[in-house]
């Protein structure tokens, strides 16, 4: 219940995307307890008070595509709402979240989140390829020990004359 001076507005909505899963963190501070969300194939609803009873959260998101309803997690705290949505229908990524074009001021972009269409899914993959190079054995010693073989090419050079140096000297 709202009292006569609470604020209507939009939490800020921050999304990324997978070719299965849309992300969508609801920031929303203060409204752990208090609010209402619905999702459906091709729409989410929120709404709630933060604890004051001085902003009223109101968020009503039509999507591009269409999300299984049944299948999401989420995840609540006094700050956010992540939901973590499965896709309907696996494949290319969307062009953007919404289905109208029109630009919406508190939705933006998750890059901490995103990963491009390009990228491998498959995130242990880059880990151990990573992993794998750390440990690689090059010549026999560890990277980094004090036992590395010498290279030729580190061997200090002369220091370079200035013509007008030699000169004085003559």
């Amino acid at each position: 219940m709202t009292g006569p001076t609470a604020v209507r507005v939009a939490p800020e909505v921050g999304w990324a995307q997978r070719r299965d899963r849309i992300f969508l963190t609801i920031n929303v501070r203060e409204c752990p307890k208090n609010y209402k969300l619905d999702i459906d194939s091709k729409k989410i609803t929120f709404s709630g008070n933060n604890e004051q009873g001085t902003k009223e959260y109101v968020l009503d998101l039509d999507l591009y595509g269409e999300v299984n309803k049944e299948k999401y997690k989420m995840l609540a705290s006094d700050r956010s709402i992540q939901l973590c949505l499965t896709r309907v229908e696996e494949g290319e990524y969307w062009p953007r979240l919404l289905e109208t074009k029109i630009k919406c001021h508190f939705l933006k972009t998750d890059f901490n989140k995103w990963k491009d269409e390009d990228e491998t899914d498959d995130e242990d993959e880059s880990a151990n390829w990573e992993s794998m190079m750390n440990n690689m054995n090059i010549g026999g010693t560890e990277l980094g020990s004090e036992d590395e073989v010498a290279d030729s090419d580190d061997d200090d050079l002369p220091d370079l004359e200035d013509d007008k140096d030699i000169e004085k000297l003559e």
